[in-house]
């Protein structure tokens, strides 16, 4: 008999497979995890619209296939500005590269944090984006001093920041994070 499951998460990477089902990369508590996703594809699927990127949910299903999604947040407000898209893609590039395990439950709830505001806010983000960033260095062991004032952050203060903690990353942590010439 397959093991059940139910893991909170966040879909990082989709891949299609065959001509209706999709793999899913989803960040748990315990790291990323691979799963299918059978008929999304079709015609009136079931989950065609809970299975986008970025969708932070609560999955369940047996073995390695998906037979329940209950999204908690929908990315669909991510669609209509390209920063805010730029900075999900970079939070999933961050959590894809995220090697230490025990560190997984706080980096998925810095993520869902992010994610959430990016989907649900008109808040600006370049705070969102240094609030993920400055967890997930810290996270990892790294200190940086972020000095500034979320309510009154210009763009021209936001993109030094930005390029800080991008340098800090370059310099700290053994990949690099792509972002568009657009988050800056």
């Amino acid at each position: 008999m397959r093991e059940t499951f139910v893991e909170l998460g966040v879909i990082i990477k989709s891949v299609r497979h065959g001509d209706y089902d999709a793999r899913l990369a989803i960040f748990t508590a315990t790291g990323v995890k691979w799963f299918n996703l059978k008929g999304v594809y079709r015609p009136k699927a079931k989950f065609a619209g809970a299975s986008g990127l970025f969708t932070v949910a609560e999955f369940s299903g047996n073995g390695s296939t998906i037979t329940g999604i209950n999204v908690l947040t929908a990315p669909y407000g991510l669609t209509g500005d390209l920063n805010r898209y730029y900075l999900a893609c970079s939070i999933a590039d961050a959590l894809w590269h995220l090697e230490f395990v025990e560190q997984a439950p706080a980096a998925l709830v810095a993520a869902i944090n992010a994610l959430t505001d990016l989907a649900t806010t008109d808040q600006s983000c370049y705070p969102i984006f240094l609030a993920f960033f400055g967890t997930i260095l810290q996270i990892l062991g790294y200190d940086i001093d972020l000095t500034y004032d979320p309510a009154h952050l210009t763009h021209s203060q936001g993109k030094a920041l930005v390029r800080q903690v991008v340098n800090a990353f370059m310099t700290n942590v053994d990949y690099q994070i792509q972002f568009c010439d657009m988050m800056y």
